[in-house]
């Protein structure tokens, strides 16, 4: 697909300022991940909040620009404790780590997954699993800045208090989690950008499956400025062309996502794993047909 999507962080740095908020450490219950600045220009030491993903101590938080992700650490309880890096993903930001089996007592428990994909404008969600003290209102998914297309849909939403430190969950009414608080929206009071939950699970199974995070590659071409996200053309030998696509086939949905405009298929790429089938079903003519597409790495990824 022809695109010009550059990194999330680059386009976030415009549409909002970052910042961090302090969290503090009360209790064992309270848990932050402390980054060392990176060494180099514009390196800086910064604080997020992270997110226990399994009772075996994996973690997940979000990397602030000039921290150093292979330099973590986990404040809680009064203790700083190194952690191991397993993974993270450039586009995102999402970093992901292990907490020594020796200090598994200090960490909170896991969170319950959830999806984002149901999120309706307006819609309540909370910024803990239990307490629900503290309610915030979805406002928007977000794919598009001054025009040009995002590599990724952030959920934008409001806050009845100060904005999470980044990393921190956003959770549904059931307790599940359905995102992450990426940054402070600029010059918005109690307004924040959040990356949706299934961020995390396509950088584990892309880790699981290759040992790398990978942007993904199917071959086809698409035109941002039509409405309908139009195929124009299906490169050779591609994934596209072993699954069936065609020229002048109308793309319905990728996986679980509906699509009906170019920033959303943009934004359903960033999901897709490589070796791992989706399902893309498509409008050709008057018929819809489905095709099980095995994406691969994007060619100098």
């Amino acid at each position: 697909m022809k695109r010009n999507t550059p990194s999330l962080h680059r386009k976030l740095a415009a549409l909002a300022k970052l910042g961090v908020i302090g969290l503090s450490i009360s209790s064992m219950q309270a848990q932050s991940v402390h980054f060392a600045a990176l060494e180099s220009k514009g390196g800086k030491a910064s604080d997020s909040s992270c997110v226990v993903l399994d009772d075996k101590g994996t973690i997940v938080t979000v990397v602030e620009l000039g921290a150093d992700v292979q330099k973590a650490t986990l404040v809680a309880g009064g203790q700083n404790v190194p952690l191991k890096y397993i993974v993270n993903d450039a586009d995102s930001r999402v970093a992901i780590y292990q907490v020594p089996a020796a200090s598994m007592g200090m960490i909170k428990k896991p969170a319950l997954p959830g999806s984002s994909l149901s999120l309706k404008a307006s819609q309540p969600v909370f910024t803990s699993a239990t307490d629900r003290s503290d309610t915030a209102r979805v406002v928007s998914r977000v794919n598009r800045f001054q025009g040009k297309v995002l590599p990724l849909a952030v959920i934008r939403v409001n806050h009845a208090k100060a904005v999470p430190q980044p990393g921190s969950g956003i959770y549904d009414a059931g307790g599940k989690l359905v995102g992450l608080v990426r940054q402070a929206v600029h010059n918005v009071p109690h307004s924040s950008y959040c990356l949706p939950a299934e961020v995390i699970d396509r950088i584990r199974s892309d880790h699981q499956r290759n040992g790398r995070v990978s942007r993904c590659w199917i071959g086809i071409i698409m035109d941002e400025l039509v409405a309908a996200p139009i195929v124009e053309s299906v490169r050779p030998d591609s994934p596209a062309k072993k699954a069936g696509l065609e020229n002048g086939d109308v793309i319905l949905s990728i996986g679980e996502q509906p699509v009906s405009e170019y920033a959303e298929v943009v934004d359903a790429f960033y999901y897709l794993v490589a070796g791992e089938p989706k399902k893309f079903s498509v409008l050709r003519g008057t018929q819809v047909k489905e095709f099980d597409v095995i994406p691969e790495v994007s060619p100098g990824r």
